[in-house]
């Protein structure tokens, strides 16, 4: 009975065995074994599933109970010199597959496992001699080829193993599984796309393989299919977010594409991920270089310097760091330590002098440009600098010499005809500075920055078509800029462009006459009158009388009575602008002259007309209309008649004088006065209007210099409050008892009277 159903136990556990059930499996030989230990098929079978569960060396323990129990019947040979394999005692696994030969001569299994473990102990003689065996007994088993192409690969045969992988591969195409060491062969023989194919099926058979993703990406990345490198190194990422070898080769896929962000962004995931396997400083440093990153750029090429003291290039780059930082002390001392290891390194020459250049000290600067061009005599830069050196010394035509020399050693350094442009537009030669432009254009026109010069020559040679044309390429327009492409629409008689900048320039210059003016004269060549007009009621509007602009309201005067002269505008309009103009002239007037109070002379015949001034305390004053008429042209006052009619126009002397016993001399004391200065219209412009450009002398002037007299000691004047009487100045000689007359008329204590001692 219990034989039965120990019997019936064995099979249950050979049965779920079978199945892949090892956890049911070993349940059920654990309560075999504890009832009889040294039952053979139990030992046996718990050897097996030891295997198959990789716990090798408790496999051993039970194969070799069950041989102990019945040597004779023992066949697992294979299996027990697999887990002596396992677990490194290869001479033992030998004499285990030797017994399967005593057994089953033609076994190619194990002529197979024998040449496994001969391999691993490095004797390949024999190892290829047992897959041989293998192949000779059974021309199909894969395993053997795939062996065999593993010893040749390992062994730096890739044909070889090529040879043995492909006849592996073609027995079986569906049970082979080697295509990633088939891949690696293939990308050593430099048979790419045939190494990606084979990658990529090993991929599809183990989708979760990062490594193999990876590997993918750096065989892509190594032909510069820099997309396809990205996609597999995010591929190997997304498998294995801790992976960092994938990161560091992502990084050096962006730093060959010089986007050094991201190159820093992921070299940095990768020294995280693995600090002490991570080597790639020098790249670091230079990502975050060139992200401006200075400092943390020091810290990696400090710690290239770590690893190898003599590494020159770091101190230089170090150096590089402080100069982008304008920390040129620092940089100095750096690349001074570059040259001390390698005073043949030029490049640390270069950028030692550039650091002397960044100073002024342009002698220093010239001196190591000089032994830079000492190692490498093709070195356009170096020449080029000194040139700018020279530039810098005053001394133009050495300057010239290295410029044209950088230009001799390559005739295509855009830097060098950058540095002509500029030397002859300062110098004003245009036509050479105009030469050298079109050379920068020829060598690199997506990427010109001198448009804003060149727009200038191009405008002062009145090349306007030019003028626009560059102007497109100016991402940012300044005022300049607006104004030459008004003026140049205007010259090619573009006018609506031209009103259109013009109108630009105006948002940005709201107080410059000019514009409204060159604006008025292109509507008035379109015969747009409405907008004529409203363009000087604009500037009246827009005008800041806290600039220190003159405000223009003389020249709107004289040219809106031109228009009128002409029927171009209309009588309201021609006096509404004139009002307008003179209310701001006023308030231009006040803002620009604050002092309070001031004090007016008035010398006056003695008669009863002053007598009864004296007495109203007032000063005398005409009427704006009467005041002008032996000074403006009298079409132009008759169209000014309504407007000035209430005008009140004073006049006073600029001191006491001319005393005597029939004048006296009042001072008036006066508030919110408007004092018009003598003034000489030579210059003003408006009698006659034309196009006027930022640079033209002419002069503007307040529309109050009109009342101005030309008499040296008179002073014109507007108040806007009465003046009050402060003092009376009488000659010597004057009467007194008309001077007591005077007092008892004013009967003021306030005003003062004083006699002359004259």
């Amino acid at each position: 009975m219990l034989n039965t159903k120990m019997d019936y136990l064995l099979n249950e556990a050979s049965y779920r065995m079978t199945n892949e059930d090892y956890d049911q499996t070993l349940e059920i030989l654990d309560v075999i074994l504890k009832k009889v230990p040294k039952n053979y098929r139990a030992n046996l079978y718990k050897g097996q599933v030891c295997v198959e569960m990789k716990e090798y060396e408790d496999a051993i323990r039970y194969f070799e109970e069950a041989r102990k129990v019945d040597i004779k019947t023992f066949k697992s040979y294979n299996l027990l010199g697999i887990s002596y394999h396992a677990i490194k005692q290869y001479d033992k696994a030998i004499e285990c597959f030797n017994e399967t030969l005593k057994i089953t001569p033609n076994s190619y299994k194990a002529y197979n496992l024998l040449g496994i473990s001969y391999f691993a102990k490095e004797d390949y003689t024999k190892a290829i001699e047992y897959f041989n065996k293998s192949i000779e007994i059974n021309p199909k088993y894969d395993k053997a080829y795939n062996n065999l192409a593993l010893f040749y690969y390992k062994n730096k045969k890739y044909n070889e193993a090529i040879e043995f992988f492909e006849h592996s591969k073609s027995l079986d195409e569906r049970v082979f599984k080697a295509y990633d060491m088939l891949g690696m062969s293939y990308y050593k023989i430099g048979s790419y796309e045939k190494a990606i194919e084979c990658f990529k099926r090993f991929f599809q058979y183990n989708s979760k393989s990062y490594k193999i993703a990876n590997t993918l990406g750096a065989v892509y990345s190594f032909l510069k299919d820099y997309d396809n490198a990205i996609y597999y190194f995010n591929k190997s990422i997304e498998i294995n977010p801790k992976y960092a070898n994938a990161y560091n080769n992502l990084a050096l896929v962006y730093f060959n594409r010089k986007i050094f962000d991201k190159a820093a962004l992921y070299f940095d995931k990768a020294k995280k991920l693995d600090v002490k396997a991570f080597t790639d400083y020098n790249k670091l440093g230079i990502s975050y270089y060139s992200k401006k990153y200075y400092y943390e750029a020091i810290e990696c090429f400090e710690r290239v310097i770590e690893k190898n003291n003599n590494a020159y290039k770091a101190y230089n780059f170090i150096g590089i760091c402080y100069s982008s930082n304008e920390e040129y002390d620092k940089a100095i001392e750096y690349f001074n330590k570059s040259i001390e290891i390698n005073d043949r390194y030029y490049k640390a020459y270069n950028n030692l002098a550039l650091a002397y250049y960044n100073l002024k000290n342009y002698e220093k600067a010239i001196e190591n440009f000089n032994k830079s061009i000492d190692i490498y005599s093709n070195n356009a830069d170096a020449y080029n600098c000194i040139g700018l050196s020279y530039y810098h010394l005053g001394e133009k035509e050495k300057a010239l010499v290295y410029l044209n020399k950088a230009l001799e050693i390559n005739p295509l350094y855009s830097n060098a005809y950058e540095t002509l442009f500029s030397i002859y537009f300062d110098f004003e030669e245009y036509d050479n500075a105009m030469y050298f432009a079109d050379k920068i254009l020829e060598l690199k026109p997506d990427s010109f920055k001198y448009y804003g010069k060149l727009i200038t020559i191009c405008f002062n040679n009145k090349r306007y078509d030019k003028v626009i044309e560059y102007s497109e390429k100016i991402n940012k327009y300044n005022n300049n800029v607006y104004n030459m492409l008004a003026e140049s629409y205007y010259h090619l008689k573009d006018y609506d462009n031209s009103v259109f900048y013009y109108n630009k320039l105006i948002e940005r210059e709201k107080s410059s006459f000019y514009i409204y003016n060159n604006l008025a004269i292109l509507y008035y060549l379109k015969k747009d009158y409405d907008k004529l007009v409203n363009t000087y009621f604009r500037y009246i509007d827009n005008y800041d009388i806290n600039c220190k602009l003159g405000f223009a309201g003389y020249n709107i005067f004289l040219l809106s009575y031109t228009l009128l002269k002409n029927n171009i505008i209309r009588y309201n309009d021609f006096l509404d602008l004139f009002d307008k103009i003179f209310n701001k002239s006023i308030e231009f007037y006040k803002a620009h002259n604050t002092q309070a109070t001031l004090s007016l002379y008035k010398s006056m015949e003695y008669n009863t007309d002053l007598l009864k001034l004296l007495f109203e305390n007032r000063a005398e004053y005409k009427n704006a209309y009467e005041a002008l008429e032996n000074i403006l042209d009298d079409n132009k006052l008759k169209a000014i008649k309504p407007s000035i009619e209430k005008i009140k126009l004073y006049s006073f002397e600029k001191s006491i004088n001319n005393l005597n016993r029939k004048t006296i001399c009042i001072e008036y004391e006066a508030e919110d006065t408007v004092i018009i200065d003598n003034v000489h219209y030579d210059k003003v412009y408006g009698k006659n209007a034309k196009f006027i450009t930022r640079d033209d002398d002419i002069k503007y002037e307040s529309l109050l210099y009109m009342f101005a007299s030309e008499e040296n000691n008179i002073l014109k004047a507007i108040l806007l409050k009465s003046p009050s009487i402060k003092s009376i100045y009488f000659s010597n000689d004057f009467d007194d008892e008309d001077i007591e007359i005077i007092k008892r008329i004013i009967n003021n204590d306030n005003i003062k009277l004083y006699k002359s001692d004259n």
